[in-house]
C-alpha cells in the first residue's frame, strides 16, 4: 500500500511539473499580492469547500474575512460567490452533480434572497455551473444580468496557455475562447481566435507550416488537453481548487472595480445571442463585466461548425434544466 501511495504521489508531482498548474498557482499568488485591497470589497463566499482550501496556507490573504451561517452579513454585499455543493469524483462529469447540487444551491439562494440589495451580483461556481446559475436566477427572481456562472473563464485561460506554449509565444498575445457548457460539450471557438490580429489558422499555416486536416487534428488535440485537464487534476489530487480560485478572483475584480472587461462567463442568452436559438439558456459567451454584472453580451459571428457545436451544447444544457428539480 505504501508503495502504491508513493507511486501516486510521484505521478502527481510529474503531472504537476508538466502541466500549467504551477503557472496557475504563481498567477494566483501575483493576483492576490497585487490586489490585496480587493478583499475589502468582497463581502461573502457561500460554501468555500475545496475552493476555499486554496487560501489555507496563506492566512494573511484572508484577514478580515469572517465565517458563519448568518446570511444577514450579505445585506451590503457587492458580490456573493456560491461554491456550495458536492465535489466532483474521479470519472464523474459535471452534469452528473446536478441532482445533488441543484437542491443545495436552491436552498442557499432561498436563504440569501431576502438579504440581497439592488446591486449585488451573484456568481455561481458550484458545478454544473451553467445549469446551477439558471437555478439561482429562477430562485432569486432578480435581473439575469446580476446572476452569472463562473463559466469557461478558466477553460479559456488554459486554452490560451496551451496555444501560447505550442507556438512559443506569450499567452497574452493569444485571443481564444471556450464557449458553451463548462463541461463535456464545451466548444473551442477557433473560428474567432487569433494570434495578435492574425486569425489562428492563418498564423499556424504561415509560421508553423500546418494546414488542412493536419491543423484540424492539431487544434483538436490542444482543445482535448484543455477539456481533460480538470479530470486529470481530480484523478490525481481529488479536487480542483487553485486554478478556479484564480478565475473567481478575476471575475470578482471585474465586478468590484467596474472594469468593463470581456470574459467568457456563463450568462442567460437572449434573442440576440446565437440567432436566438439558445434563448433562455445559461452558457458561456464573451460578455462585458462591470459593477452591474453583465453589461453586454459581445459574442462574435462564429463559423457554421462552431455555431452548430455551441447550439448542441445549449440543447444539452436546456435538457438538463428541464429535468432538474429544486
Amino acid at each position: 500500500m505504501e508503495e502504491n501511495l508513493r507511486k501516486a504521489i510521484d505521478d502527481f508531482i510529474d503531472f504537476y511539473n508538466k502541466s500549467n498548474l504551477k503557472k496557475e498557482e504563481d498567477e494566483l499568488d501575483k493576483e492576490i499580492e497585487n490586489d490585496k485591497d480587493l478583499s475589502k470589497l468582497i463581502k461573502e463566499v457561500v460554501g468555500d469547500g475545496r475552493v476555499g482550501s486554496s487560501a489555507d496556507e496563506n492566512g494573511e490573504w484572508v484577514k478580515g474575512f469572517n465565517e458563519g451561517c448568518d446570511y444577514s452579513i450579505c445585506d451590503d454585499a457587492d458580490a456573493v460567490v456560491i461554491t456550495s455543493g458536492a465535489p466532483q469524483k474521479p470519472g464523474q462529469t459535471r452534469l452528473e452533480l446536478l441532482g445533488a447540487n441543484a437542491s443545495i444551491v436552491a436552498g442557499v439562494c432561498k436563504q440569501l434572497k431576502s438579504h440581497l440589495n439592488d446591486h449585488c451580483v451573484v456568481i455561481v461556481v458550484s458545478n454544473p455551473c451553467d445549469v446551477l446559475a439558471w437555478v439561482a436566477y429562477k430562485t432569486l427572481g432578480i435581473d439575469s444580468k446580476r446572476v452569472i456562472g463562473s463559466g469557461c473563464v478558466l477553460d479559456s485561460s488554459r486554452l490560451k496557455q496551451e496555444i501560447g506554449d505550442d507556438l512559443g509565444i506569450d499567452y497574452r498575445s493569444v485571443n481564444a475562447t471556450i464557449i458553451g457548457e463548462h463541461g463535456d460539450s464545451e466548444v473551442a471557438a477557433y473560428s474567432a481566435a487569433s494570434i495578435g490580429t492574425t486569425p489562428i489558422r492563418q498564423y499556424y499555416e504561415e509560421y508553423k507550416g500546418i494546414s488542412g486536416a493536419e491543423l484540424d487534428a492539431h487544434l483538436e488535440k490542444i482543445h482535448y488537453n484543455v477539456w481533460h485537464s480538470a479530470y486529470d487534476v481530480i484523478n490525481l489530487k481529488r479536487a480542483t481548487n487553485y486554478a478556479i480560485a484564480l478565475s473567481i478572483t478575476r471575475i470578482c475584480k471585474a465586478i468590484l472595480t467596474d472594469e468593463k472587461v470581456i470574459l467568457p462567463v456563463s450568462v442567460l442568452c437572449d434573442k440576440h445571442v446565437l440567432g436566438g436559438k439558445a434563448e433562455g439558456v445559461y452558457l458561456s459567451v464573451p460578455s462585458i463585466l462591470g459593477a452591474n454584472g453583465v453589461e453586454a453580451i459581445v459574442a462574435p459571428e462564429y463559423s457554421k461548425e462552431d455555431t452548430e457545436a455551441v447550439l448542441k451544447s445549449a440543447e444539452t444544457l436546456r435538457e438538463n434544466c428541464a429535468k432538474v428539480q429544486f
